[in-house]
């Protein structure tokens, strides 16, 4: 009898062991912010721009060389108010454990390459123009101007790679491109301070801080107007399969 009653209590004891661990891990939208309590245990928000649309979903990056590209798990919330407001962007993007992170990728023709930290962590940062029409966000803002040209947008994005490279975050920031810029490298007159001030605005877009402990509330559930279609290497980067399972 002791016997039996002492097997009760462990099983009773590892059922609440393991409800309280599904309690603690947890990645979803907090009020306006995105938070996990696994790793990274992180809480990311944008400062003053209001929720737009969150959720997660799955990207197949099909320049892997995996049959069906290699599925990628993101939860993403986008901020801002649409058309030629400013947007934020967060992201977590998780591989699977047989694969890594790379180290940062820039996009091709960015500029003002540098560093900048969010709560104690160093991100990589960049600076570069979007074009709206092949951009997985590009239908959150205005992508055509009047007269039928193209509005591009300027955007300075931060990534940060945890949990032994199978997460990243990936933190974006974007305006309207003034007129008369074509180009990051060459800036016409009295655009001298232009990137600087952007890159200041960009880092002061976020809020970013520790995941908290056994939240309630969290809500979860697909993101909607994403462009999937468009998630590629320029925004993620790139992947490498771990040697280990190669072999």
């Amino acid at each position: 009898m002791m016997r039996r009653y002492s097997f009760i209590v462990c099983l009773l004891a590892a059922c609440l062991a393991l409800c309280g661990c599904s309690k603690s891990l947890q990645r979803g939208m907090l009020d306006n912010a995105y938070i996990s309590t696994a790793r990274p245990s992180i809480s990311l928000k944008a400062r003053d721009l209001p929720l737009l649309a969150s959720g997660e979903g799955f990207c197949n990056m099909y320049w892997t060389g995996m049959l069906g590209g290699l599925p990628v798990q993101m939860w993403i919330a986008v901020y801002g108010e649409g058309g030629l407001a400013p947007l934020a962007i967060t992201a977590q993007a998780q591989v699977p454990t047989n694969w890594y992170w790379n180290g940062m990728m820039r996009r091709p023709l960015s500029v003002d390459n540098g560093t900048a930290v969010f709560d104690g962590v160093t991100y990589e940062a960049w600076t570069y123009i979007v074009n709206p029409a092949k951009d997985p966000f590009g239908a959150y803002v205005t992508g055509v101007q009047p007269d039928g040209q193209t509005q591009l947008w300027i955007a300075r994005a931060f990534a940060a790679r945890f949990n032994f490279n199978v997460d990243k975050i990936i933190l974006e920031y974007r305006e309207p491109l003034p007129p008369g810029i074509t180009s990051l490298t060459a800036l016409p007159l009295g655009y001298g301070d232009f990137l600087l001030q952007f890159a200041e605005r960009a880092r002061n877009a976020f809020v970013v801080g520790p995941g908290p402990v056994n939240p309630s509330g969290v809500k979860k559930g697909p993101i909607q107007g994403m462009q999937w279609e468009y998630m590629g290497q320029g925004f993620l980067g790139s992947v490498t399969q771990n040697d280990l399972w190669v072999r």
